[in-house]
């Protein structure tokens, strides 16, 4: 049972009517009280459990779970789910309830805030109040001036306020005032400061006695019941006479978002997402890294400005959908805005402090639903996608045939392997089976069956259910008119002849079964269901862990950090050294932060002795390790990604190597004392790491040597003279065999000999 489930499951058992506060729960559970509110607070979003505020705020459990958030009850007015959904307004509220209720017809109010804390918003918020208490008629106008516009032209503003008579200046007409058009509702004055003194003081009468005249009226007097409410961003001391604030005796304080707790800005993005949703009237699919993204980015104009970047969002979500871009209304963290993308660098605890889904937030138009739902993403899509992807990139880069038949092996497996140990993980915490299909399900069971009789092999039920995944989108992939293409089809064929004429037989069961036309391509992607058994290897959840090392307070945790946000996971760490730390301790530290599950480790330090640690985890602890010296945040943010994929540890250590002044990698090899005798062949290109890489591969492929006592390097470069100085750096450092290359070095070529 998930934690989350263990803790709705005894709140529940102690069913106490008064409820309990997050810290006894903790305490009577013996769990981290962080935890155990995160839960609490994440159970309450989704209708399971009920909060009753107060200055220890406490749960209870909900007698009517849903999906989403719980809808509001019926009876409860406007200012009671506005306090329910910000904490910060509760105070606000309460002010705004007795200001309406007070006799005989209300208080007039000053609500006061910077520029975009929802000021206007408030202000409809107490006029629906007003009406659904009985203060106010149904039909009861809410009217809005904005005291700016005419700031320059006072005579015009307040004929605008008050109205004007006939022939009260050069052509002037009869015309009503705003007070006469909210008689019987409210009438809200924004930028009141704007407002001139002569205004302010013909308000007086008005406020005192409920009179007005129009400008220009001398004798007749006018009556309205209107309920004022004004809003400056000023400070009202000094930008307002104090004879109009004494007659505004209920001032009202709206905080700005960043004084808001990040659960209330969480449930603002929701309501924000659900009312575009019921304005398009179309279901919006959000990533969690969208949200997430939201939850921290800098907002200086408050909830003005995040509720017009989601309404930006969705509108280029729905403008890709309507042209055909996009089969949904969907946005996702490559749709966001450089603004808006910074907020996963500015979540300085490396950690959601909010419990976000894993699955796609869908935001239905009915407006009685749930706030959301979840749906969980298809990650065979994205295996396709990755696929296809690579593959354009390399041909885009003029790869030739072989080259490209290389690289899109390394890649496939890689995606396959990581696809695998994903599955692995989600089926351990109860998925992915409840959004597979049972006749799908079943089809991949009696697959795997006949596989398993043909190859003599047993499969376990990361790969039943990771098939039956991929079988299913493949079939709706297909369905839907889009295509399956495998460019690794021949190298898969040649490479598992006995697996692949399996999965040709299998690919016939599916097209019966399931009534489709599926192209020879997919058999080379079946194929890596049967070669790729996760049970034969490692425990799926093993994998490289990335581990940065550097001196100073902070430096690492801060890199492994900013990778973290930009790739959406907490798969990187730090261990900051300090300065005065011995290295004998700086090595304990690290074998504390080393995970016992890693299948290797991946050290990225930046300087002296912390190179050389990875021999020293070596021998004491048994487990493969390598170190990249002279650590940037480019080296972690790509080693992570590259670590999420399923790179083995030798190829992430091959591959960072590339981002490294090779001045350093020799640095780091003389530290070690290693065998100048040791040969070295360099592959090198102009093109791009493609090429490089790709002879790199062949040779590892045909050539039959120990890497006790050679070491091949690819070069990658786009500046001739730069890859021979990295050429000759390496020839006189290492013993340089050969250098294997379609670049033409010249008379230069000699210098190497």
């Amino acid at each position: 049972m998930k934690r989350k489930d263990f803790i709705f499951k005894k709140l529940k058992e102690i069913n106490s009517p008064d409820g309990i506060s997050a810290g006894e729960l903790a305490k009577r559970l013996g769990l981290d009280r962080a935890n155990v509110s995160r839960d609490l607070n994440a159970l309450w979003r989704e209708g399971k459990v009920r909060k009753q505020p107060g200055r220890s705020v406490r749960f209870s459990a909900s007698e009517a779970p849903s999906e989403g958030r719980r809808a509001f009850s019926a009876s409860s007015t406007i200012l009671d789910r506005l306090a329910e959904t910000c904490d910060s307004l509760r105070t606000a509220c309460e002010q705004g309830k007795a200001a309406v209720l007070y006799p005989p017809g209300g208080m007039h109010m000053l609500l006061l805030g910077e520029t975009g804390v929802g000021k206007t918003m408030f202000a409809e918020c107490l006029h629906r109040y007003a009406v659904e208490v009985g203060k106010l008629a149904e039909s009861a106008p809410f009217v809005t001036f904005n005291c700016a516009d005419y700031a320059n032209n006072p005579q015009l503003l307040l004929g605008q306020l008050f109205g004007v008579k006939r022939g009260a200046f050069t052509g002037s007409r009869e015309q009503r005032g705003l007070l006469e058009i909210a008689d019987g509702g409210v009438l809200f004055l924004d930028e009141v400061h704007r407002l001139p003194g002569e205004g302010q003081e013909m308000l007086f009468t008005f406020i005192d006695k409920g009179c007005f005249r129009r400008l220009g009226e001398t004798e007749a007097e006018r009556n309205a019941r209107v309920l004022l409410i004004a809003a400056t961003t000023e400070d009202p001391c000094s930008k307002l006479l104090k004879t109009f604030t004494r007659r505004i005796p209920m001032v009202i304080e709206l905080p700005p978002l960043r004084e808001r707790s990040l659960e209330e800005r969480y449930r603002l993005i929701l309501g924000f997402f659900k009312e575009e949703a019921i304005r398009l009237g179309r279901e919006i699919y959000v990533s969690p890294d969208v949200i997430r993204a939201l939850l921290y980015y800098r907002c200086p104009n408050n909830v003005g400005q995040l509720k017009v970047d989601i309404q930006l969002l969705c509108a280029k979500a729905f403008a890709d959908h309507v042209s055909m871009k996009k089969e949904k209304v969907r946005i996702d963290r490559s749709g966001l805005p450089p603004h808006i993308k910074e907020g996963w660098i500015l979540n300085k605890t490396g950690r959601d402090e909010v419990s976000l889904h894993e699955g796609l937030y869908v935001f239905r138009p009915a407006e009685r639903e749930e706030m959301f739902a979840i749906a969980h993403q298809e990650a065979e899509q994205t295996v396709y996608e990755k696929i296809e992807k690579r593959y354009n990139e390399l041909k885009e880069r003029g790869v030739d045939d072989d080259e490209l038949d290389l690289l899109m092996e390394i890649d496939i497996e890689n995606y396959f392997t990581y696809y695998l140990k994903r599955v692995s993980r989600r089926v351990k915490e109860g998925g992915p089976i409840k959004i597979i299909r049972s006749e799908i399900l079943k089809l991949a069971e009696e697959i795997l069956n006949y596989a398993g009789e043909k190859l003599c092999r047993k499969f376990g039920a990361e790969v039943l259910q990771s098939l039956a995944l991929h079988i299913q989108a493949s079939a709706d992939r297909i369905k839907k008119g889009g295509k399956i293409v495998n460019p690794h089809l021949n190298q898969v064929r040649r490479k598992y002849k006995a697996a692949f004429v399996t999965a040709i037989d299998c690919l016939k069961k599916i097209e019966d079964r399931l009534n489709i036309d599926l192209p020879i391509d997919e058999a080379g992607f079946l194929t890596m269901f049967f070669v790729l058994d996760p049970s034969e290897s490692k425990d799926a959840e093993e994998s490289v862990q990335i581990l940065v090392l550097a001196h100073g307070e902070g430096i690492a945790t801060a890199m492994a950090g900013v990778a973290n946000q930009l790739l959406g996971t907490r798969y990187a760490s730090g261990v900051d050294i300090p300065l005065t730390m011995s290295p004998k301790e700086a090595f304990e530290r690290v074998k504390e932060s080393i995970q016992p599950t890693a299948s290797g480790v991946l050290l990225l330090a930046d300087m002296g002795s912390l190179v050389r640690f990875d021999e020293m985890l070596e021998d004491e602890l048994n487990i493969p390790a390598k170190a990249i010296p002279m650590v940037s945040t480019l080296h972690v943010l790509e080693a992570t990604r590259k670590a999420m994929l399923g790179y083995s540890l030798k190829q992430l250590h091959e591959d960072l190597k590339q981002l490294t002044p090779y001045d350093a990698e020799l640095i780091s090899s003389a530290s070690r004392n290693e065998s100048s005798m040791k040969g070295t062949i360099v592959t090198a290109c102009l093109t791009g790491k493609g090429n490089a890489l790709a002879i790199k591969k062949a040779l590892e492929n045909y050539l039959t040597f120990s890497r006790r006592w050679l070491d091949i390097i690819p070069l990658q470069t786009d500046d001739r003279h730069d890859l021979i100085r990295r050429i000759s750096g390496i020839r006189e450092k290492r013993n340089l065999l050969c250098i294997v290359s379609d670049c033409d070095f010249g008379g230069k070529s000699r210098n190497f000999e």
